[in-house]
C-alpha cells in the first residue's frame, strides 16, 4: 500500500490520517519512509485498539520499521506484540511551515520473523550492583536514528570507553524501544522538538507520546506543549528545557514561547560546548535565568548534555548522588536536583550543615561547610541568591558560608575564560512561593541585560 500526497506551506499545522485495514494472522508490518523533506513531521502508526506502536518522524536516517509480534524482530521505536485484525491508521503531523512531497509505503505479510542485532529492551526498572556513591550521565544525544552520524552500536563504545554510567537517549520526537547491550541503565526519553523555536528533552517516559493527538491546527503553541507536559507528568517523566538562549549562524534554538514555569522541572545551562559556532555566552545567560528563578522561589534544577549529532559524546556530564544504581533512583534524584554538572571529570564535593552530610538539592539551615576537590585549576565563585559572595582560584574551595530562611546557595567553577566548568546545584533554606509565572517574564530580563 502506498501513501502519498504534498505538504500544504500555507498551513502552519497540518494533520493527516490514512487509514489501512490488517486482516487475521498477520506477524509483520512493514513501515518504509519512501520520500519526505528531512524535516520534524511526525509519523506514528496506530492499530486497530488505538494504541501508538511506532513514533518516528521524517527525520531520521531509519527510513524502514519492522512492527511485529516478537521484541527480537522488532524495530527501534516500535512497540512489538499482537497485531489486531481491523482498522489501522498512518498519522501525519506536520508542525511548522513545510513545503514538500512524501510518500509512505505499508507492507503487510504473515511469515517467518527474523532476530534483528543483539540489543536490549529499554526498561524503568532496571537495577544494578552499587559499586560508588556518584554517577555520570550523558542527558542529551543523537544517533542516526534521528539527525545524529553515530550509529547505536557506536554510541556503545563511546559509553564504556569514558566510562559513561547511565545515558538519556533524546532522539528528536521519537522514543528508542531498544538500545545495544550494555550493563548500564537506559533510561528511555527524548527531545520534543515541535519546531526550532523551543526544544525541551522529556525524561522517564513509560509510554510513546502521539504528538498528533496533542496538537491541533487553530490553537497556540503554548496551549499544545502545555498538553504534551501534562501527558509527561501523568506518565511519571519529567521536563527540561533544553538551550533556552542559543543563537547560532545557522538558526535560533531559544526558547521562543511563553509556556508556564510550574511545567519545568529542570533547565539546561551547559549545551553542546564543543560544537561548531559555539559560543559559552549563551551557557552564562541560561545560569542567569536559573539564579533568577530561584531568587523568585523556583526549584528548578540545572542539568547538560552534549547534544551531540557527531561522533562523540559525554562532555558535559551530570554526576548524580545515588542510594541504588537503578533507573528509577536515577529519576527520583534527578528530580531532589542531588547532582552537579562539570566538564572536568569527577571532582570530590562535601557538604556538611549541622554536623551532618548534606548534597546538591538538600534543605540546610544555618552555616555550611562546602570542601570541592577538582582535576584542574578553576576560578571558584560561591552564588548566594544570585550574588557572587566568594572567590576562589585554585584546584581546590573550601568555604563556610550560612544559608537562612529564604535564601539558597550554588557553587560555580569557571575557566579563565570565565566559560562555565562545574555547576552545583543549589542547597536552600525556606524559599518563598514563586511570583514570576511565564517564561517571558525571565527571558525578556535576561536578554536585557
Amino acid at each position: 500500500m502506498i501513501f502519498k500526497g504534498m505538504f500544504d506551506n500555507n498551513k502552519k499545522v497540518e494533520k493527516l490520517e490514512y487509514r489501512f485495514e490488517i486482516p487475521e494472522g498477520t506477524n509483520r508490518i512493514s513501515l518504509n519512509l519512501t520520500k519526505g523533506a528531512f524535516k520534524d513531521v511526525i509519523i506514528s502508526l496506530e492499530d486497530s485498539e488505538g494504541r501508538t506502536r511506532v513514533l518516528t518522524s521524517f527525520k531520521t536516517f531509519k527510513k524502514k520499521y519492522y512492527l511485529t509480534t516478537h521484541w527480537e524482530s522488532t524495530s527501534n521505536c516500535c512497540i512489538p506484540g499482537d497485531i489486531p485484525a481491523g482498522e489501522w491508521k498512518i498519522k501525519l503531523l506536520k508542525p511548522y511551515l513545510v513545503d514538500s512531497e512524501f510518500e509512505l509505503e505499508v507492507i503487510v505479510e504473515n511469515g517467518n520473523l527474523i532476530k534483528k542485532e543483539n540489543m536490549k529492551k529499554i526498561s524503568l526498572k532496571e537495577h544494578y550492583p552499587d559499586t560508588k556513591e556518584w554517577y555520570a550521565g550523558e542527558l542529551h544525544n543523537h544517533t542516526n536514528v534521528s539527525d545524529g552520524r553515530m550509529a547505536l552500536k557506536e554510541l556503545k563504545k563511546e559509553i564504556l570507553d569514558k566510562d559513561i554510567d547511565f545515558i538519556f537517549p533524546t532522539e528528536h520526537n521519537s522514543v528508542l524501544t531498544k538500545y545495544p547491550d550494555l550493563d548500564k541503565p537506559v533510561i528511555p526519553s527524548t527531545e520534543l522538538t515541535l519546531d526550532d523555536l523551543g526544544h525541551f528533552n522529556l525524561f522517564g517516559l513509560r509510554q510513546l507520546i502521539d504528538y498528533y493527538n496533542f496538537v491541533e491546527e487553530n490553537e497556540t503553541r503554548e496551549e499544545s506543549l502545555k498538553k504534551i507536559f501534562c501527558e509527561v507528568k501523568r506518565q511519571g517523566g519529567f521536563v527540561s528545557l533544553n538551550h533556552p538562549f542559543h543563537n547560532s549562524s545557522k538558526m535560533c534554538l531559544g526558547l521562543f514561547y511563553n509556556i508556564d514555569l510550574k511545567d519545568l522541572d529542570f533547565i539546561e545551562v551547559i549545551n553542546s560546548p564543543t560544537s561548531e559556532d559555539r559560543n559559552a555566552y549563551y551557557d552564562k545567560k541560561a545560569l542567569e535565568a536559573l539564579d533568577m528563578l530561584w531568587c523568585d522561589g523556583h526549584k528548578i534544577f540545572a542539568v547538560a548534555g552534549s547534544d551531540n549529532h557527531g561522533l562523540t559524546l559525554g562532555d558535559p556530564l551530570n554526576y548524580i548522588r545515588l542510594d541504588k544504581y537503578s533507573t528509577e533512583n536515577i529519576l527520583e534524584n534527578l528530580k531532589k536536583g542531588r547532582t552537579y554538572i562539570s566538564r572536568v571529570g569527577e571532582i570530590k564535593l562535601r557538604m556538611e550543615n549541622n554536623g551532618s552530610v548534606i548534597y546538591p538539592g538538600d534543605k540546610v539551615n544555618g552555616e555550611v561547610s562546602i570542601k570541592v576537590f577538582s582535576s584542574q585549576n578553576l576560578v571558584w565563585k560561591i552564588i548566594k541568591n544570585g550574588k557572587v559572595v566568594f572567590t576562589q582560584k585554585g584546584k581546590e574551595l573550601i568555604v563556610n558560608q550560612s544559608v537562612f530562611t529564604g535564601e539558597y546557595l550554588r557553587v560555580e567553577g569557571v575557566s579563565e575564560d570565565h566559560e562555565p566548568m562545574v555547576v552545583i546545584n543549589p542547597i536552600y533554606n525556606s524559599l518563598k512561593e514563586p511570583s514570576i509565572e511565564k517564561w517571558f517574564d525571565v527571558k525578556d530580563v535576561v536578554w536585557r541585560d
